[in-house]
C-alpha cells in the first residue's frame, strides 16, 4: 500500500504540475500560437497533451525507482527536480511571455540537466530507468529543435527587441567611427600645425644662423683686409729702409785731410 501511494505521488507531481501549467496557457494555443509561422514538420496541436501526459508519467515512475534506493539519491533527485522546474518554466515563457528566445535558452538548459539527471538516475537500475527517460529526452530534443525553427520563422516574438538592439549597435558603431574620424582629423591638423610651426622655427633659426655666419665672415674679411693692408705698409716701409741702406753704402767716401 505504501509503495503504491509513493508511486502515485511520484507520478502526480510532474503530471499534476504539467496539467496545471497547461491550463494557464490553453487560450494561447488557439490564439497567439495559431498565428505563428510554423515549419512543415510541426506536430498537430492535439498531439502535445497526450505526449506530455506520457512523458510526465514515465519520468514520475523513474523518479519513484530512485526514491526506493537507500543510498545515492540526493544528486539524481536534485537533478530531477531541477529539470522538472525548467520543464514547467518553458510553457509560460513560450506561450504566455511569447519569448521564443528565452524559452529556447530554457529548453537547451532543460535538455542538458534532464540528460544529466537521467544518467544519475539510471546508475542503479539502467534497464528500468533508461526506457522511461529516453523517450522524454528525445522529445525534449525535438522540442528544442522546433523552438529554434519557430524563432527563426518568427524573429519578432522575443523578449529582447533584436532589431532595436541591432539598430542601436549600428548607430553606436557609426557614432564611434565618426568620433574616431573627427579625432583623427584633429590629430592630423594638430600634427600639421606643429610641423608648420617647427618648419617656421627651423627657417627662422636658419636665417639667424645664416645672418650670424655672414656677419662673422664679414668680420673675418675685414680683419684679413686690415692684416693685408698692414702687411703691405710694413713691406713698403721695409723696402724703403732697405733701399736707403743700399743707397748709403754705394755713395763715394769723402777724402781724408792731410796733416
Amino acid at each position: 500500500m505504501g509503495a503504491a501511494l509513493s508511486l502515485m505521488g511520484a507520478v502526480a507531481l510532474p503530471l499534476g504540475s504539467g496539467f496545471a501549467v497547461g491550463l494557464l496557457t490553453q487560450s494561447e494555443i488557439k490564439g497567439w500560437y495559431a498565428g505563428l509561422k510554423k515549419p512543415s514538420w510541426n506536430p498537430p496541436n492535439w498531439l502535445f497533451g497526450p505526449a506530455w501526459s506520457v512523458f510526465y508519467t514515465s519520468m514520475g515512475v523513474a523518479s519513484w525507482f530512485v526514491l526506493k534506493q537507500k543510498d545515492s539519491r540526493a544528486v539524481p533527485l536534485s537533478l530531477y527536480a531541477a529539470q522538472l522546474a525548467l520543464n514547467l518554466a518553458w510553457t509560460p515563457l513560450f506561450f504566455k511571455q511569447h519569448a521564443l528566445d528565452v524559452s529556447l535558452v530554457d529548453s537547451v538548459a532543460l535538455l542538458g540537466v534532464a540528460t544529466a539527471a537521467s544518467v544519475k538516475m539510471a546508475k542503479e537500475k539502467p534497464a528500468v530507468v533508461w526506457p522511461l527517460m529516453a523517450p522524454y529526452l528525445c522529445w525534449v530534443t525535438f522540442a528544442t529543435a522546433l523552438n529554434v525553427e519557430l524563432l527563426r520563422l518568427n524573429p519578432d516574438e522575443t523578449a529582447i527587441d533584436y532589431h532595436k538592439v541591432k539598430k542601436d549597435v549600428k548607430e553606436t558603431t557609426e557614432k564611434a567611427k565618426q568620433r574616431a574620424k573627427e579625432d583623427t582629423a584633429k590629430v592630423a591638423a594638430a600634427a600639421k600645425d606643429a610641423s608648420a610651426k617647427a618648419a617656421e622655427k627651423a627657417k627662422e633659426a636658419g636665417e639667424v644662423v645664416a645672418a650670424k655666419t655672414q656677419e662673422a665672415a664679414a668680420k673675418v674679411a675685414d680683419a684679413a683686409s686690415e692684416v693685408a693692408q698692414k702687411a703691405r705698409h710694413d713691406a713698403a716701409e721695409l723696402a724703403a729702409v732697405t733701399k736707403e741702406a743700399f743707397s748709403s753704402s754705394d755713395a763715394p767716401s769723402a777724402p781724408v785731410a792731410e796733416q
